[in-house]
């Protein structure tokens, strides 16, 4: 086996003082680290709580609307309404092409102006 022979140095007296200065400023960083990462923790177990009390109120809410529109009562449009609504919805749609074509239009205007232009 050998022997390992310890090499000590001589630090100055100000160098000691900075290099404990720096290694007690570096550990109380770690020790606030620590402090934070438990923090972290601890409000994430309480964040998990919270959100699964919240899911549960959720599941409680869909549940209680569902049983509200059972006991609703479902009523029929009659054919008439229905056909009514169907012509307004076609009405809207035509409008939608009239305003399409029109853009379509004005896009043909616009080019052909900045052709003239140049």
């Amino acid at each position: 086996m050998t022997t390992e022979n310890p090499v000590y140095l001589r630090l100055e007296s100000p160098e000691a003082r900075k290099s404990k200065r720096d290694i007690l400023s570096t550990e109380m960083s770690l020790l606030n680290i620590i402090k934070t990462i438990k923090n972290y923790k601890e409000l994430r177990e309480e964040e998990f709580v919270l959100r699964m009390q919240m899911y549960k109120l959720i599941k409680e809410a869909n549940l209680a609307i569902r049983k509200t529109r059972l006991s609703f009562p479902f009523i029929r449009l009659p054919e008439k309404q229905k056909i009514e609504e169907l012509k307004v919805k076609e009405r809207k749609k035509e409008r939608m092409r009239e305003d399409m074509d029109l853009e379509f239009q004005l896009k043909e205007i616009q080019e052909k102006l900045k052709r003239m232009s140049s």
